[in-house]
């Protein structure tokens, strides 16, 4: 498969589409059924190393989704190729940054 492969780009949204949708039905189901969460309670949970590598994993699915989305639509409709090129630029920078952040932040609590 190439790297920009339609095949490729349909298995990493399908895949990122399903850990987000187990992610965001175990917090719903969390916020719905379970007693009130205090930030102190939210703070100690995250702190965990179970945790914090499921919400890694999350961010991760997030920033995968993101991308194969954002990267189909240039691909589709930016036609001239300079201006392509650094939109895909731009939109990776941007990903990384919002990935490093969250990085950042899930250590600095876990640690």
């Amino acid at each position: 498969m190439k790297l920009l492969s339609g095949q490729r780009a349909f298995v990493v949204q399908r895949l990122s589409a399903l850990a987000l949708l187990a992610f965001v039905a175990a917090a719903a189901g969390r916020l719905a059924f379970g007693p009130p969460v205090t930030l102190a309670q939210w703070q100690d949970w995250a702190a965990q190393p179970l945790a914090a590598a499921l919400l890694l994993l999350g961010a991760a699915a997030l920033l995968a989704h993101a991308w194969v989305g954002i990267r189909d639509v240039v691909l589709d409709y930016v036609r001239p190729l300079p201006l392509r090129l650094f939109l895909l630029s731009m939109i990776v920078l941007a990903l990384a940054l919002l990935g490093a952040w969250v990085v950042l932040i899930v250590v600095s609590h876990a640690l």
